[in-house]
């Protein structure tokens, strides 16, 4: 089968991963057969580069496209370990979005993606961003400080990253968005997560950065077949030439989606490999 003119961009959590972040192994043999086939496939991913990278070890052989990481803000090589495009968000407002959170409820975790490591407000350390960081502060490489030490110049954030129960997050999105208006993208990856990256800045831009890429240096045209399950998704899917979804994505994913794959525990990344062989077949 020749895969030469197909670019696959997979979400990682919910979608590519099983449950419990596993690697599933028919997805793995499937991408195998896809890229000698002469297929592209890469992710598009909340995750930063390290938690790609802890979560896939192998991913610098297994993607062959950049990545597209921090929700489009982070374009990055896993082969060559360099990034490509970098899309930085406001750092005042930034801060000033923490601020606000962290006097609206004092449940709510949160911490910024620089592309290397977090920043973590270190006054709401909740179970959540515990688990992010490893379970120890004084441990984490990154940055774990209250938001009085963290420092907005020359400083260089690329996603906000609010973390908590699903009802405290609701509970300060529209005060949120109320307050920052334009000045940012606004998505949920799952019900425990409420991300903010510059405005106009999606997977969306990521898909056809890379796509436009990709397409220079094959010398014809890619055709973008995005697979994800959550909000952020939804600019990257609606961007790409085909749209697929794992059977647990929301129904919002589900209602732009032309191909509904199996559910993500079982390998629907090796589900869509197969209807582009087949794409009669159900399923």
């Amino acid at each position: 089968m020749d895969y030469s003119r197909y670019l696959i961009v997979t979400d990682l959590d919910g979608t590519f991963f099983g449950k419990g972040a596993r690697l599933v192994e028919r997805n793995l043999a499937a991408i195998e057969y896809f890229k000698a086939g002469g297929g592209h496939i890469t992710a598009g991913t909340g995750r930063i580069p390290l938690n790609i990278r802890k979560g896939i070890p192998t991913c610098g052989q297994l993607f062959n496209a950049p990545a597209i990481t921090a929700n489009g803000a982070f374009i990055y090589d896993l082969t060559a370990d360099i990034c490509l495009k970098n899309t930085p968000m406001d750092a005042e407002a930034t801060l000033a979005a923490a601020r606000l959170v962290e006097s609206l409820n004092p449940k709510v975790g949160m911490r910024v993606s620089t592309g290397k490591y977090f920043l973590v407000n270190r006054d709401r350390l909740n179970s959540a961003i515990l688990r992010d960081i490893g379970g120890d502060p004084d441990s984490y490489a990154g940055e774990v400080l209250p938001l009085s030490a963290w420092r907005t110049e020359g400083a260089t954030w690329y996603k906000m990253v609010f973390r908590g129960e699903y009802e405290d997050l609701l509970s300060i999105r529209p005060a949120v968005e109320a307050a920052f208006g334009d000045t940012f993208e606004y998505s949920v990856s799952s019900p425990h997560f409420f991300e903010l990256q510059r405005k106009g800045c999606t997977k969306a831009t990521g898909l056809r950065f890379v796509a436009d890429r990709l397409s220079k240096e094959l010398g014809h045209p890619v055709t973008t077949v995005a697979v994800g399950d959550q909000e952020n998704d939804l600019p990257m899917l609606l961007a790409a030439d085909m749209a697929a979804c794992p059977d647990n994505a929301v129904e919002a994913v589900k209602a732009v989606c032309s191909l509904r794959l199996c559910h993500h525990d079982e390998g629907c990344i090796a589900d869509l490999i197969g209807r582009l062989e087949n794409p009669y077949k159900q399923g």
